[in-house]
């Protein structure tokens, strides 16, 4: 060692004695200590939970630590309706799908897709920070925070499928019709109870988008659900996932029943390969 060169000694971590969680308390059996006889789930008796909460007030108290409001409860109920099938256009339900054909092991089917669906192009990650956009902008005017990423957007080519901002852009270049009206069925009973909150930002801001073929994603859809009940960008990652996973799915076991001639296989000439 150099004698100019201090001498860095290694840091000395202490561990903890056992796993720690404020989320779930295990009460022990008095007869076996290894078998829970009671747990708690942030604070309530999951017996009780089970028998008095629906399964979306009980996700929410997961995941956030109390449990939500009748109004905040159906707006999570309407956004897994809406979610719960991507379609087989969505390369998560895709590679599911493909996977079903080709006969991989069904329990290996969800995981396959749910990698898929943790990209940043129409995925959880794309939610994530859409979250954080959200969250850093819906205080602001909406039309004029529109304009100015519009105006900024002008100087850049726009073709095929944009996301202008994650969780707004384009499919096929066009506006998604689609989740517009899936927008206004989740958005518009919470609007109703409280016309300035995130959602009514998000929905003004979206109609802004529209006028330069821009709009509404259903990653900005699940972004601004999750915003408005508090869920935080690193959480929306994984119940993003949660919402789509039944699709993908069921997509994907449906096509374990089919033989492999089912689905279409590419020729050489339709591969594309465009380096970055």
């Amino acid at each position: 060692m150099s004698p100019d060169k201090p001498a860095q000694h290694k840091q000395d971590f202490v561990y903890a004695g056992k796993t720690q969680t404020n989320i779930l308390l295990e009460i022990p059996s008095e007869q076996n200590p290894y078998i829970s006889h009671k747990n708690y789930l942030q604070g309530y008796d999951l017996n009780q939970l089970v028998e008095k909460k629906s399964f979306t007030d009980t996700l929410l108290l997961l995941f956030l630590g109390e449990l939500p409001t009748p109004a905040h409860s159906q707006l999570l109920e309407r956004l897994m309706i809406a979610l719960i099938n991507l379609g087989p256009r969505h390369p998560a339900v895709k590679a599911s799908m493909t996977a079903g054909v080709s006969k991989t092991n069904t329990e290996h089917l969800l995981p396959i897709g749910l990698n898929v669906l943790g990209g940043e192009q129409n995925g959880a990650l794309e939610v994530a920070a859409a979250v954080n956009f959200i969250q850093q902008h819906w205080q602001a005017c909406p039309v004029q925070t529109a304009d100015e990423i519009l105006n900024q957007a002008q100087s850049v080519e726009l073709a095929g499928e944009n996301h202008i901002i994650a969780g707004f852009g384009n499919q096929y270049g066009a506006v998604d019709d689609l989740c517009q009206a899936l927008a206004s069925s989740v958005f518009n009973p919470f609007i109703q109870q409280q016309s300035d909150s995130i959602l009514a930002w998000v929905l003004r801001f979206s109609q802004q988008l529209n006028s330069a073929n821009f709009g509404l994603l259903k990653t900005g859809l699940a972004a601004a659900v999750f915003c408005q009940l508090g869920i935080a960008a690193r959480e929306s990652v994984g119940l993003f996932q949660l919402v789509c996973a039944p699709g993908i799915f069921a997509h994907g076991v449906e096509q374990t029943h089919k033989p492999i001639t089912a689905m279409p296989m590419l020729k050489d000439e339709q591969h594309i390969y465009q380096p970055k």
